[in-house]
């Protein structure tokens, strides 16, 4: 597994910023995603989540999941969504969203690297694959994330 793009979109720069969103080269073969966004208004007590995975087939079709769902309701019980869970568990380790609401700093993901055996719930053929990840804050979409990967053998 390897990260191959990554894009970010503020859909309300007066609200937040990305002042990082890029993958690095940590090792031949190991790619590392990093992002940093800036909040420009805050706390955020009310955040929601879209989170939508696609397989590339003549273009990038839906495969598995969309939901949507109130983001500080599931940090307050993880356990209730399970593929939200196992997505945040992947990244819990690399990020500062580790704990509920509110939301009075950058949000950071610093130096994530793709870990099959944290996908061991998800078996997926090789392929090409893009995960999309829509942020609303008080029910106004904020930011759009898509992270693009590819598998290069059966997980």
């Amino acid at each position: 597994m390897r990260f191959t793009n990554l894009k970010c979109e503020s859909l309300k720069p007066d609200f937040a910023i990305f002042e990082v969103c890029r993958l690095s080269v940590v090792k031949r073969d190991i790619i590392s995603l990093n992002v940093n966004v800036k909040l420009l208004k805050g706390p955020v007590n009310h955040s929601t989540i879209n989170l939508s995975f696609f397989k590339k087939l003549s273009g990038y079709r839906p495969f598995l999941y969309n939901s949507t769902y109130d983001f500080c309701e599931f940090m307050k019980n993880r356990n209730r969504i399970m593929h939200a869970k196992l997505f945040l568990d992947a990244i819990l380790k690399e990020s500062n969203v580790n704990h509920t609401c509110p939301y009075d700093h950058n949000i950071i993901v610093d130096n994530l690297v793709l870990d099959e055996s944290k996908f061991k719930y998800f078996p997926l053929p090789r392929g090409d694959y893009m995960f999309q990840m829509k942020v609303a804050a008080y029910n106004d979409w904020k930011a759009d994330v898509k992270i693009y990967f590819s598998i290069l053998g059966d997980l």
